[in-house]
Protein backbone atom coordinates (compact mmCIF):
# COMPACT_ATOMS: atom_id res chain seq x y z
CA UNK A 1 0.00 0.00 0.00
CA UNK A 2 1.37 3.41 -0.96
CA UNK A 3 0.99 6.38 1.37
CA UNK A 4 1.73 10.01 0.51
CA UNK A 5 3.26 12.16 3.24
CA UNK A 6 3.32 15.89 2.55
CA UNK A 7 5.63 17.98 4.75
CA UNK A 8 3.80 21.17 3.74
CA UNK A 9 0.65 20.14 5.62
CA UNK A 10 0.29 20.10 9.41
CA UNK A 11 0.30 16.65 10.95
CA UNK A 12 -1.45 15.83 14.22
CA UNK A 13 0.08 13.08 16.32
CA UNK A 14 -2.32 10.20 16.92
CA UNK A 15 -1.33 8.38 20.09
CA UNK A 16 -3.78 5.56 19.35
CA UNK A 17 -2.50 4.87 15.81
CA UNK A 18 -2.09 1.22 14.89
CA UNK A 19 -1.00 -0.77 11.88
CA UNK A 20 -0.33 1.13 8.67
CA UNK A 21 -1.30 4.47 10.21
CA UNK A 22 1.32 3.95 12.94
CA UNK A 23 4.03 3.11 10.41
CA UNK A 24 3.23 6.23 8.36
CA UNK A 25 3.28 8.33 11.52
CA UNK A 26 6.67 6.89 12.50
CA UNK A 27 8.09 7.82 9.10
CA UNK A 28 6.65 11.33 9.31
CA UNK A 29 8.19 11.73 12.77
CA UNK A 30 11.59 10.81 11.34
CA UNK A 31 11.31 13.84 9.02
CA UNK A 32 11.07 16.10 12.06
CA UNK A 33 13.88 14.72 14.23
CA UNK A 34 17.38 16.16 14.11
CA UNK A 35 20.47 14.13 14.90
CA UNK A 36 21.59 14.40 18.58
CA UNK A 37 18.03 15.33 19.61
CA UNK A 38 16.89 11.88 20.77
CA UNK A 39 18.22 10.77 24.15
CA UNK A 40 19.90 7.34 24.13
CA UNK A 41 19.87 7.29 20.31
CA UNK A 42 21.94 10.32 19.28
CA UNK A 43 22.45 9.23 15.68
CA UNK A 44 18.71 9.00 14.99
CA UNK A 45 17.36 11.79 12.83
CA UNK A 46 18.36 14.14 10.03
CA UNK A 47 21.83 15.60 9.66
CA UNK A 48 21.90 19.09 11.19
CA UNK A 49 24.17 20.31 8.36
CA UNK A 50 20.95 20.66 6.33
CA UNK A 51 20.06 23.75 8.38
CA UNK A 52 22.94 25.84 6.99
CA UNK A 53 22.67 24.85 3.33
CA UNK A 54 21.04 26.73 0.45
CA UNK A 55 17.57 25.39 -0.42
CA UNK A 56 18.54 23.22 -3.40
CA UNK A 57 21.48 21.58 -1.59
CA UNK A 58 19.42 21.19 1.58
CA UNK A 59 16.65 19.50 -0.39
CA UNK A 60 19.11 17.05 -1.97
CA UNK A 61 20.65 16.29 1.43
CA UNK A 62 17.17 15.88 2.98
CA UNK A 63 16.20 13.38 0.29
CA UNK A 64 19.45 11.44 0.77
CA UNK A 65 18.87 11.41 4.54
CA UNK A 66 15.34 10.02 4.07
CA UNK A 67 16.67 7.14 2.04
CA UNK A 68 19.22 6.53 4.82
CA UNK A 69 17.06 6.79 7.96
CA UNK A 70 13.71 5.27 6.92
CA UNK A 71 15.02 1.72 6.32
CA UNK A 72 17.21 2.01 9.40
CA UNK A 73 14.54 3.16 11.89
CA UNK A 74 11.28 2.03 10.25
CA UNK A 75 12.09 -1.08 8.19
CA UNK A 76 8.39 -1.81 7.59
CA UNK A 77 8.26 1.20 5.22
CA UNK A 78 10.09 1.75 1.95
CA UNK A 79 10.63 5.19 0.38
CA UNK A 80 9.32 5.01 -3.19
CA UNK A 81 9.83 8.64 -4.24
CA UNK A 82 10.47 12.12 -2.88
CA UNK A 83 9.39 15.30 -4.69
CA UNK A 84 10.64 18.80 -3.93
CA UNK A 85 7.67 21.20 -3.63
CA UNK A 86 9.45 24.45 -2.83
CA UNK A 87 10.12 26.74 0.12
CA UNK A 88 7.36 28.34 2.22
CA UNK A 89 7.34 31.89 3.62
CA UNK A 90 9.10 30.78 6.80
CA UNK A 91 11.97 29.19 4.87
CA UNK A 92 10.86 25.59 5.41
CA UNK A 93 11.61 23.28 2.52
CA UNK A 94 8.53 21.30 1.50
CA UNK A 95 8.55 17.74 0.12
CA UNK A 96 6.03 15.10 -0.88
CA UNK A 97 7.19 11.62 0.10
CA UNK A 98 5.62 8.41 -1.15
CA UNK A 99 6.24 5.36 1.01
CA UNK A 100 5.21 1.76 0.57
CA UNK A 101 4.04 -0.20 3.59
Amino acid sequence: MEIILDTSKPYALNWAAKGIERIAQNVFNLFNIWRYEVAYDRTKGLDTAILDMPAKKASAKFIAELYRIVPLYEPRAKVKSVSYLGVDRDGNIQHRVVIEV
